[in-house]
């Protein structure tokens, strides 16, 4: 499970980062001061602006063009974030504050926080004590551990203890279902001698 996460994390890592395709209308934004109003992340339903079944073009028409873009991704330097679209351009992922680390660009301009007040360098901690133990986590080499709590439909990303990364899931977030009480369980290992 554990490579699992540290597989998704990487690929949105490179999907964030895939500078080299992108194209930067006007000014990137990378130096902007941390000055952003706060914005509150609800995972499942929102972050800010950016609403659970919103499409790229919607997104596009409430805060404007973007600063960059990526072929999967949509990115807001100024804001601290990117989202990811699917394929019909639905919003799936919020990516907030920076894959970099703590010092980037897109950490010091996110300006969110999810209800618990959990947001950019916020310690480990404070993760543990708002939503308990995560669901999985992995450790990675530079202090950097994911902290992944799949019910709530959040990945946090911390580095020597505090958060500078959050990927935020938009939409239904399917929980494993439980069999029915009148279900049959088969066992289907063959019987010990």
């Amino acid at each position: 499970m554990t490579t699992r996460v540290g597989t998704a994390c990487l690929v949105l890592c490179t999907i964030f980062l895939g500078g080299g395709c992108s194209q930067e209308p006007g000014t990137s934004g990378l130096t902007q001061s941390h000055t952003n109003a706060p914005l509150l992340i609800e995972p499942n339903a929102s972050v800010g602006a950016v609403r659970a079944g919103m499409t790229v073009a919607q997104l596009k028409e409430v805060l404007g063009p973007p600063q960059r873009t990526t072929p999967n991704s949509v990115q807001y330097p100024r804001l601290g974030f990117a989202v990811i679209p699917d394929t019909e351009g639905k919003i799936q992922v919020v990516m907030c504050g920076d894959v970099t680390g703590p010092g980037g660009p897109y950490a010091k301009a996110f300006s969110g926080r999810t209800k618990a007040g959990i947001g950019m360098f916020s310690t480990y901690d404070q993760v543990v004590t708002a939503y308990g133990p995560p669901d999985s986590s992995e450790r990675f080499i530079g202090g950097v551990e994911s902290m992944k709590y799949s019910a709530l439909g959040i990945t946090f990303t911390l580095e020597r203890g505090k958060v500078y990364h959050m990927i935020v899931h938009l939409g239904e977030n399917p929980q494993p279902q439980s069999p029915p009480d009148n279900a049959v369980t088969i066992d289907l290992k063959p019987p010990s001698k």
